[in-house]
């Protein structure tokens, strides 16, 4: 009995570690150019706006659209700010800035 437990925690972890590793690679491949680049969606949507409003803080476009890509993969599943972070910049090859990471953690954070 204790084996049979034992296989199937491996093969939920297995599981749950190659459908964690999809969605990661779906965010990846979608992030530039694809359904969370939202850089060109704030910019398309708030042409006229160089600052946007979210709750009690302002924005440029550039966080607006961090905010809102923290958000959508938050949506998806990523469970950790920490490993949504180390994905987008993994992502875009950069580390994020003081004012880039209080906007992902807004969106990660906020309800929507």
């Amino acid at each position: 009995m204790k084996k049979t437990l034992f296989i199937f925690l491996i093969f939920i972890g297995i599981s749950a570690s190659a459908q964690q590793t999809d969605t990661e690679n779906y965010i990846k491949k979608e992030s530039i150019g694809g359904k969370f680049d939202f850089t060109k969606k704030v910019d398309e949507k708030y042409t006229d706006s160089p600052m946007i409003a979210f709750g009690n803080t302002i924005y440029n476009k550039k966080d607006f659209a961090i905010l809102l890509w923290g958000a959508n993969v938050r949506n998806l599943g990523i469970e950790s700010f920490d490993q949504t972070a180390k994905l987008w910049e993994e992502i875009y090859k950069k580390s994020l800035t003081e004012p880039e990471k209080k906007a992902l953690k807004t969106g990660f954070e906020a309800k929507f």
